[in-house]
C-alpha cells in the first residue's frame, strides 16, 4: 500500500509534495478542498482534528504538520534518496536546526511581514523579521550549494520552499545571499515538477 497525501496545491502541502517526489517513495493524492467543508467532515479530522493539511497516513500512522511529516519521512523512506543525516551522524543536529527554523521562526516572520504586526523582538521567539532575515542570509551565503554542503536534504525542501514564498511575495526582501540558494534548490526536477505551471 502507498502512503496517502492529503494536499491541495495552493497551501503548504506543496512543500510535501515536493519532499515526496525528492525522496521517490509511492504516494497517493488525496486531494482536500478548501470551499467544500471537506478539511471539516468527520472522516478528516480524523485524520487531523486541526482540519488542516498537509497530512499523511502511512499504514496506521497518520503524521500532521509539515515539519513533522518532513522528520517522518526523510528519516523513514532512506531510498531510493536519502534526505536525512542519521540520528548519530553529527551533521544531525544542523539539519534539525533547519528544518525546525522554516516552522517556528520563518514562517511566523512571515505572518509578521504580512500582517505588518509590532512584537517586541525580545517577546517573540522568532525575534523579528530583520533577525530572521540576516541570520538566514549569513547561512545561505555559505551554502555550497546546500544546507549540508553537496547534500540535499529535507531541509533544503523547508527552507527553500519559504524562503522562496516570502521573497516571492514580498514579505522578505530579497538579499544577495538568498539569490544563489534559491537557483540552486529551484532548479531540481522535483522542485520544478511540482511547481510547474
Amino acid at each position: 500500500m502507498s502512503l496517502e497525501f492529503y494536499h491541495n496545491p495552493q497551501s503548504r502541502a506543496a512543500l510535501t509534495h515536493w519532499l515526496l517526489e525528492e525522496i521517490g517513495c509511492d504516494y497517493e493524492i488525496k486531494s482536500v478542498a478548501y470551499e467544500d467543508g471537506s478539511m471539516r467532515t468527520p472522516e478528516f479530522l480524523a485524520i487531523n482534528p486541526m482540519g488542516k493539511i498537509p497530512a499523511i497516513r502511512d499504514g496506521e500512522t497518520i503524521v500532521t504538520e509539515t515539519t513533522a511529516i518532513a522528520i517522518y519521512l526523510a528519516d523513514k523512506c532512506k531510498t531510493p534518496n536519502n534526505l536525512a543525516p542519521d540520528i548519530d551522524d553529527p551533521r544531525r543536529g544542523e539539519y534539525l536546526r533547519w528544518v525546525a527554523y522554516q516552522s517556528a521562526v520563518i514562517d511566523p516572520a512571515m505572518m509578521q511581514a504580512s500582517t505588518k504586526v509590532e512584537i517586541a523582538r525580545q517577546s517573540a521567539g522568532w525575534g523579528d523579521v530583520d533577525l530572521v532575515m540576516t541570520v538566514l542570509e549569513d547561512r545561505l551565503s555559505r551554502a555550497n550549494p546546500y544546507l549540508l554542503g553537496d547534500w540535499f536534504t529535507a531541509a533544503d525542501v523547508l527552507i527553500g520552499g519559504a524562503l522562496g514564498w516570502a521573497t516571492q511575495f514580498g514579505m522578505f526582501e530579497m538579499r544577495a545571499g538568498f539569490e544563489n540558494y534559491l537557483k540552486a534548490v529551484q532548479s531540481r526536477p522535483a522542485f520544478k515538477k511540482v511547481f510547474a505551471g
